[in-house]
């Protein structure tokens, strides 16, 4: 299969309104957001969040496949770092390379414009946590009790990516 990754645009709203409503709905314990936050956004809402965000997607012939976005720091003093968000593949896309090639695409583009990458991951989701070690990304500590999904507590890894 071939994919292509690309930035996100406005014209892209719709598309990326579903693969992240269902990642928020598939996958609870990947995100700190909630389904019920984000369903009822406008379709203006979700084009203007594309045009003011760093998110890319990976495409193949079934359309969005995957989705991530990377923000940068607003305070002077942080403004080096980006944090990786939103990351996410649709399970039938899983283990054929297309999450390596939107977060490697990802890596690209914040290389110009920031000198290090933070995300968190569960600690639960081995998968996720190898998959961004192999990408470089190292972890430097645990948040816990990070998130509260149905009434249980979850730690996560903070993890790093240095890009100078």
């Amino acid at each position: 299969m071939t994919f292509t990754v690309r930035r996100l645009e406005a014209a892209d709203a719709a598309a990326y309104r579903d693969i992240r409503l269902e990642a928020l709905r598939s996958e609870p314990l990947a995100f700190a957001s909630d389904p019920s936050l984000e369903t009822g956004k406008a379709p203006e809402e979700w084009a203007a969040q594309l045009e003011r965000n760093n998110s890319f997607g990976v495409f193949g012939d079934d359309g969005l496949l995957g989705i991530a976005t990377y923000f940068i720091e607003a305070r002077e003093k942080t403004r080096h770092r980006g944090t990786v968000v939103a990351v996410y593949v649709r399970p039938a896309a899983r283990g054929t390379g297309a999450s390596r090639l939107l977060l490697e695409t990802l890596i690209a583009a914040a290389r110009q414009q920031v000198e290090q990458l933070h995300l968190s991951v569960t600690t639960q989701n081995s998968r996720a946590v190898r998959f961004y070690e192999r990408l470089g990304f190292q972890s430097y500590g645990t948040e816990p009790r990070s998130l509260r999904v149905e009434g249980r507590y979850y730690d996560e890894y903070l993890m790093v990516l240095r890009l100078d």
